[in-house]
């Protein structure tokens, strides 16, 4: 694949797997494994203020701080840290946890990836149904597909986690973003220093996979002559009013040029590069959701307006300064010069000032977060070009990265030209958003201990009914594990085999249907998930007695694991035992919401 060569084809493969979060267009493969997982999933009606939130958390690490299930397995979606410095400086470092990755640049990585959209785009806002998942195994709001195959047949804890709820995703997508960067295997932009945007080049490639099509210079137009780039003059092939970045949709960006055709631009997501796409909608941020803007019970609070000061700004100060969307509330004017210093201090940190978010661009549309300069590789430097040429690239990917290929390392700073990187203005995150994003989930699973099911005349195998709620708050994930394939669980009146799901506590009101499709909006005071034990007579063995058994575990908070063993095959009777009675949901009404400060507001 990366060229005509088939030994090549299968290096291809494997680097996808080492090196790629999600990959997708040419390089994209099916799902390894034996099926792809099922998991259901809860998608917020604030997308914007609790997807926010929980992407802060995750590129400051803070997103999951417990490195065990209830039952005491390791999720290993714990953050890794970052490495600072060139490769020969890092050699013996261990990774540093307090280093964040700038959290507008992970923003626009999952905004690139998903829009946003954790669930199926059949699940209505703040509904539960499957989680959105691609050809290509890619889950959720970060589109995950390294380690989510199924190669056992049921999922395990991190799995599970990743697939059913949507702070785990995220904190998975910043796992593994953190991973690229420290990768000795991926090399390394500018002077290796994890606040500089810029710096981040090779991982975000990286996230996506270090592709011949992800390289700035690569035009598919013009194939044959990039597959001789070798011996080419006449490179970069890519049309020069394409621009640096994509515009991630923003008509008011120079490098949005109308087709002619309404609102479809002469170029789009397929033109750009990886790396373009995600610098792109920094940017150029998306559209902060109409449905939510509008509403003013869902509107994001506004960043304050850094007060004006005679003195040059402390600490303090500049925390209280623009971003996108959270950080501790500033102080008052008295309690500031109760703070104040007699010899203030410049901020360790050098973090440039922003725009009070949300403020609408030139357009007047307001934005997800504040636009934010960053500076591409500019080909016009000898330096830069050098690491981008074929003579660098080609050996690179022909060896497989082996040594993090020191010639494809550029700078990013140039001072005599007055280039210089850019910093993320987003503040810290405040940390107690993570109890109100995790809860206080308590599941109860009512089904019977031991179940006999057989299949009738027709050839239809008998069920059983499993009931799991939520008694506590908020989302609570649970894993579907089974001993023998030829046990099935599915959602209640459904076909497909379900490998996890979730429970939502009482107090969260669940969209079930919108009045668009329903005639009124249909809602639900929490979720119950009500499953069925079957079986897979493709999996049956044929006649004989066989008997195994399925766990149901929860995966966050409290709640006991349901053993459940399982009889059929010759002589086998169906049991008459079922778990409780349900109520069909009722349209109930919206009820319950929680403000998150400076970040949005959900029902939670």
């Amino acid at each position: 694949m990366v060229r005509a060569l088939a030994a090549l084809a299968v290096a291809a493969a494997v680097l996808m797997v080492l090196f790629s979060g999600r990959d997708d267009g040419a390089e994209a493969q099916e799902c390894f494994g034996i099926e792809p997982f099922e998991f259901d999933t809860y998608e917020a009606y604030d997308n914007a203020g609790l997807y926010l939130a929980a992407i802060e958390l995750a590129a400051a690490g803070e997103a999951v701080t417990f490195l065990t299930t209830p039952s005491g397995e390791p999720h290993n979606l714990e953050y890794p840290g970052l490495l600072t410095g060139s490769r020969d400086e890092r050699l013996e470092q261990e990774p540093d946890t307090s280093l964040r990755i700038p959290p507008t640049l992970l923003k626009s990585v999952v905004w690139v990836e998903s829009e946003f959209a954790h669930a199926n785009s059949n699940v209505p806002w703040g509904g539960v149904g499957p989680v959105q998942r691609s050809f290509d195994c890619g889950f959720g709001l970060g589109q995950i597909t390294s380690g989510m195959e199924n190669h056992s047949g049921s999922p395990n804890a991190k799995q599970t986690l990743v697939g059913t709820h949507f702070v785990f995703n995220v904190a998975e997508a910043a796992r593994m973003l953190a991973q690229k960067w420290n990768d000795v295997s991926v090399p390394i932009a500018g002077d290796g220093d994890p606040a500089n945007l810029e710096d981040w080049y090779y991982a975000v490639w990286a996230y996506n996979g270090l592709f011949l099509t992800n390289h700035p210079l690569y035009d598919f137009d013009h194939q044959s002559q990039w597959l001789a780039w070798w011996d080419s003059s006449q490179y970069p092939f890519r049309d020069p009013l394409r621009g640096e970045v994509w515009h991630c949709d923003d008509t008011t960006s120079p490098t949005w040029i109308s087709s002619g055709y309404g609102a479809t631009p002469w170029f789009d997501y397929g033109d750009y590069t990886y790396p373009e796409r995600v610098y792109g909608c920094m940017r150029y941020p998306p559209e902060y959701p109409a449905r939510l803007y509008d509403d003013p019970e869902y509107a994001p609070t506004p960043w304050p307006e850094p007060a004006p000061t005679e003195t040059p700004p402390t600490e303090e100060d500049d925390e209280g300064e623009s971003g996108d969307g959270e950080g501790d509330e500033t102080a008052t004017g008295e309690e500031a010069a109760e703070e104040e210093t007699p010899e203030p201090t410049p901020t360790p940190e050098a973090t440039p000032a922003g725009d009070p978010w949300p403020a609408p661009g030139p357009d007047g549309i307001p934005r997800l977060w504040p636009p934010v300069q960053v500076n591409m590789p500019d080909f016009t430097i000898p330096a830069v070009a050098a690491a981008f040429s074929p003579q660098v690239y080609f050996p690179c990917s022909d060896s497989f990265w082996y040594d993090g290929c020191p010639a494809l390392h550029f700078p990013t700073s140039f001072p005599d030209l007055g280039i210089e990187p850019h910093q993320d203005p987003t503040p810290p995150v405040d940390t107690s958003l993570r109890a109100r994003l995790i809860g206080a989930p308590d599941l109860r699973v009512t089904a019977p201990g031991d179940v006999s099911i057989a299949v009738d005349e027709e050839g239809i195998p008998g069920s059983v009914e499993v009931k799991i709620e939520n008694r506590g708050t908020w989302i609570g994930p649970y894993r579907i594990e089974t001993s023998a394939p030829w046990i099935l669980v599915r959602r209640s009146g459904g076909d497909e085999r379900l490998h996890g799901g979730v429970a939502i506590g009482a107090e969260t009101t669940v969209w079930i249907c919108r009045a668009m499709y329903c005639g009124e909006d249909v809602t639900s005071e929490g979720h119950v998930a009500y499953l069925e034990i079957t079986l897979d007579l493709e999996e049956l063995p044929e006649g004989e007695a066989v008997s195994g058994y399925l766990l149901i575990e929860p995966l966050v908070g409290m709640g006991a694991l349901k053993r459940i063993v399982v009889h059929a095959g010759s002589g086998v009777e169906e049991t008459t035992s079922q778990a409780e009675e349900h109520e069909e949901d009722d349209g109930l009404r919206l009820k319950h919401r929680i403000v998150i400060p400076n970040v949005g507001k959900d029902e939670e």
